[in-house]
């Protein structure tokens, strides 16, 4: 297969990683399927591309709308799709006691079932193209912290789908990698801080004091924390596509590679770390 034969379906390419990467790989020379919500979202990446690159109406969590598109690629490459890339996601951030229900559902309607749900129909494809799966995750998939368990678990969910299915479709020559991402300087970041203050405000005042050391501590450390630019993470998507021999993880970012290595300290140190950061000399 030529590079210009090698079709790639990117899901959640409105912005962010997702465009980085849809905009990267069609001036490579890809045939690109970019996923996005809403007509506009199509249009507006559109106006950046080339005229190969093909929008794609995709809502990861609309069943009809998997099975549109999985009709649609496979139709369009007469069934060889050589590169999937899972990125649509969500992040949530707050204590478990003041997360309502419907937006711990929400979230794992996207992160994790969306994700299976698009890779699933997709697996004949890359099958016959013997091609790749990389699924976007996060440092948060290492290590779970405070503040971060309804997502953590996700990404958690995220790497175990990675590994499983790495060794499932290796007899079948598809390769699976998953990419652990940092810290990213995108539009999300502002997402994530409306959507803190949205659930904080809904939350009981007294509750929401008792877990005040946590949002201290968001604050002073992690809010303000340099990140990379999302074509950084573009590149690294490109690699894993077209290295001879794709990684099964990719560290990517400096936030990412001190999630693993504090996710390697034996349990009772790592947490009194982050205890101690978190509520200084207070004892439980």
């Amino acid at each position: 297969m030529t590079k210009q034969d090698k079709a790639v379906l990117i899901t959640g390419a409105s912005s962010g990683i997702g465009r980085a990467t849809a905009l990267g790989l069609d001036a490579a020379g890809y045939q690109v399927f970019a996923g996005v919500r809403k007509v506009e979202d199509g249009l507006a990446l559109k106006a950046e591309a080339s005229d190969a690159l093909a929008p794609l109406l995709l809502d990861v969590t609309d069943g009809d709308a998997v099975a549109g598109a999985a009709a649609r690629v496979g139709e369009e490459t007469e069934g060889n799709l050589f590169g999937l890339v899972n990125n649509a996601g969500l992040s949530l951030n707050g204590p478990l006691e003041i997360i309502p229900d419907s937006e711990i559902r929400r979230l794992f309607e996207v992160n994790v079932l969306g994700l299976l749900a698009v890779t699933r129909p997709f697996i004949p494809l890359l099958r016959k193209a013997q091609g790749r799966l990389v699924n976007v995750s996060s440092g948060h998939g290492l290590l779970a912290v405070p503040d971060k368990s309804v997502y953590a678990a996700s990404k958690f969910a995220v790497q175990a789908i990675s590994d499983s299915l790495r060794l499932e479709l290796r007899p079948f020559g598809v390769s699976v990698s998953n990419l652990v991402v940092g810290k990213v300087d995108t539009a999300v970041l502002e997402k994530i801080l409306d959507e803190r203050e949205r659930v904080a405000k809904a939350a009981d005042p007294a509750v929401l004091e008792l877990y005040s050391p946590l949002f201290e501590f968001f604050d002073r450390e992690v809010k303000d924390l340099p990140g990379i630019p999302p074509e950084e993470v573009a590149k690294v998507v490109a690699e894993a596509l077209t290295t001879p021999k794709p990684k099964a993880q990719y560290l990517v970012g400096p936030g990412a590679r001190k999630m693993r290595n504090l996710s390697r300290l034996p349990r009772r140190l790592r947490e009194g770390l982050m205890y101690k950061a978190l509520y200084g000399a207070r004892r439980p």
